[in-house]
């Protein structure tokens, strides 16, 4: 068995700019912290293998009838993940639970040019890649469909404090 383990940590690293989402009124910005989220488990060879990332952690909601507001998790919890399809982003990403999934995120996360409702959202340029080509090289499997199917990701959330939301 090769279960890899991914924790979303509370450790600020940085800062991204959102829009809020769904409704995204005259594009306004919002700061939100952006977290280290680690990737552990053990190579081939059996060494212990641990790589960081950056990640959107909390997003702003909003509606057409809802004021913008911070979401996202933030209690301590764990979850196996299963690869899924994730209409808003219309690709495959990592199932958290319902809603919540770790997907791609924002090449610069200082752009402004994503909206986001509390996933786990993978930035950087090719980061995306790196990180589910990790997954698949520590949970010794082909795709992820067959780390999902053989149940050996697991997600570590953490407890955090969720943001205050500010306005740019």
């Amino acid at each position: 068995m090769h279960k890899v383990t991914i924790t979303v940590t509370n450790t600020k690293i940085g800062l991204a700019k959102l829009t809020s989402f769904p409704h995204r009124p005259d594009g306004i910005k919002y700061q939100v912290p952006l977290y280290t989220v680690t990737v552990k488990g053990k190579d081939k060879l059996g060494n212990s293998v641990e790589k960081n990332f950056k990640a959107i952690r909390f997003g702003v909601k909003r509606t057409k009838t809802l004021n913008a507001h911070m979401v996202g998790l933030q209690q301590a919890q764990s979850y196996i993940l299963s690869w899924s399809w994730i209409t808003t982003m219309k690709e495959m990403a990592w199932r958290v639970y319902d809603g919540f999934f770790v997907h791609r995120g924002p090449n610069n996360p200082m752009a402004g040019t994503f909206g986001s409702i509390g996933c786990i959202e993978i930035c950087g340029s090719g980061e995306w890649d790196r990180f589910n080509n990790l997954i698949k090289e520590l949970a010794d499997c082909k795709t992820a469909k067959e780390v999902s199917t053989k149940r050996y990701a697991k997600i570590v959330y953490i407890a955090a404090i969720k943001p205050s939301l500010i306005k740019l």
